[in-house]
């Protein structure tokens, strides 16, 4: 916003040369440009400027300035000056109703009224630009006193200027364009802010956003190489996971329970928010699962797993499996209201049994792997599932989370995939086939007519070019069916 002053200032400095026709409760309108006008036209950007009326002393002067004040209200004007040796009467009613300031002056006034407005707008820009440079000076102090976003926020509050982030209801927002933390915005409520200062926080917000996240993955990253060694790869001498884990306060002499925890639909997020945002997500809930985990079991260590996190119960007995599924409940619960203000959908979670020593913990990992990708497509998203809940299903695991099975599902069931009722046929093939082909037990679970039923089963048998009385064809449907509702979710 450009430096402006008040109609009451001009006035008070102007006296000598100007009378006021109406000034009402007007005084306080600012403007922070002057020009003149020769005619009753007005340009359409005049809510920032006070217009000189250059008019002529002859009987039409009343009509042409009514219909200037009438324009120069409809935009916003903050006001006007006539150039003549007397006004009408009705025109100073009119600016009055319409709540214009109106002044005239005499022709020989016009330079010594020019000159002093010129002059306070001049002293008002030369105050602003030092304001200006005051403010920035501060703003780079404070920049160079503080090592974390909050502290430089929480310091420019103190000296006056509100900037927030994340942004808050109200305020003016501005991008940061620079680094991991581009495609996020912060916001600003404090008034008249330059853009000279406006550019200065856009690149402090961004550094500062930048160097959190690079901790952050720091952090994340440390924990992840850790993951591998003690639980992914093979290679890794016993000695090398045992003094890894010492670092991170882990007794492999202990029992161990692996859980996985799976972020519901974190690539559709990822693909719409900043990486400084995702990577602010993934620490939030790192921290939130390692601190729910140590209530409820009394211990808790959370590694980063791409877009997963395996969370490590230590305890000195067995958890027996109903006591951690109940656990994990809870634990799940108590992340909700966090992810739902990051605005994700829900956690998905797998439990193995729990084992001691370092082959143990990676055959309770791997089980839990298996809990989460089988569970989820039997329960579907936002459910916990333990390895001993899966039955024979984890048997197919490997096959299941294989290409080859979806090659199988995408071949077959491809016909009933790309017909209009798709949904209707999936399930009235799933209910058939989970029914072991009994007609009267799969209408009943539908709640169809059992003549309904034979018209889609027909329809079934005439898409895919099978015939579901076959045991085996029953068998590889069931199994294609398993794997089309994993490959889905």
């Amino acid at each position: 916003m450009s430096p402006s002053i008040t109609i009451q200032q001009l006035i008070e400095a102007t006296a000598s040369w100007v009378d006021v026709a109406y000034l009402g409760d007007t005084a306080e309108r600012r403007f922070s440009r002057i020009d003149t006008l020769l005619s009753a036209s007005v340009p359409r950007s005049a809510s920032d400027t006070l217009w000189i009326y250059l008019a002529a002393d002859r009987s039409t002067i009343s009509i042409e300035l009514d219909r200037l004040i009438l324009e120069l209200a409809q935009h916003g004007a903050p006001g006007v000056a006539v150039v003549s040796r007397r006004l009408p009467q009705a025109t100073c009613l009119l600016a009055e109703r319409l709540q214009l300031p109106l002044m005239q002056m005499n022709p020989e006034a016009i330079g010594p009224f020019l000159a002093t407005a010129y002059r306070l707008l001049t002293g008002a820009e030369s105050q602003a630009l030092h304001r200006e440079l005051e403010l920035l000076d501060r703003i780079y102090t404070t920049w160079h006193n503080n090592f974390t976003l909050r502290g430089f926020l929480d310091e420019l509050a103190h000296e006056g200027l509100s900037v927030h982030w994340p942004s808050r209801s109200g305020d003016a927002i501005y991008p940061v364009e620079w680094g991991r933390g581009q495609g996020s915005s912060f916001g600003i409520s404090s008034p008249i802010v330059s853009p000279r200062i406006i550019q200065v926080l856009q690149l402090a917000v961004g550094v500062f956003l930048d160097m959190e996240a690079a901790e952050i993955e720091s952090t994340l990253r440390h924990r992840s190489e850790f993951l591998l060694e003690l639980l992914v790869d093979p290679n890794v001498p016993s000695g090398s996971v045992i003094r890894a884990a010492e670092r991170f306060n882990l007794d492999l002499g202990r029992i161990h329970t692996a859980f996985i925890w799976d972020l519901d639909n974190f690539s559709r997020y990822v693909g719409r928010t900043s990486e400084e945002t995702v990577l602010r997500v993934k620490a939030a809930v790192l921290t939130h699962l390692e601190n729910a985990s140590r209530r409820v079991f009394g211990h808790g260590m959370v590694l980063p797993h791409s877009d997963e996190f395996v969370l490590i119960v230590e305890s000195r007995e067995r958890l027996s499996p109903d006591y951690a599924l109940a656990g994990a409940r809870e634990i799940r619960h108590e992340l909700l209201p966090l992810l739902n203000r990051y605005g994700l959908s829900g956690l998905t979670g797998g439990i193995g049994f729990p084992y001691d020593g370092p082959e143990g913990l990676r055959k309770s990992f791997e089980e839990a792997h298996e809990a989460l990708t089988v569970g989820r497509a039997r329960y579907g998203f936002g459910t916990v599932a333990h390895f001993k809940d899966l039955g024979l299903e984890r048997f197919l695991y490997g096959w299941l989370d294989s290409p080859r099975s979806r090659e199988l599902s995408n071949g077959l069931l491809r016909p009933i995939v790309e017909d209009p009722n798709r949904e209707e046929l999936l399930e009235t093939l799933r209910v058939y086939l989970a029914a072991m082909g009994r007609p009267a037990q799969a209408a009943q679970k539908l709640h169809i007519h059992r003549n309904t039923l034979r018209y889609r089963i027909e329809r079934i048998e005439s898409l895919l070019k099978v015939d579901l009385h076959d045991a085996a064809t029953q068998l590889v449907l069931q199994l294609a069916l398993r794997a089309y509702e994993l490959h889905q979710n």
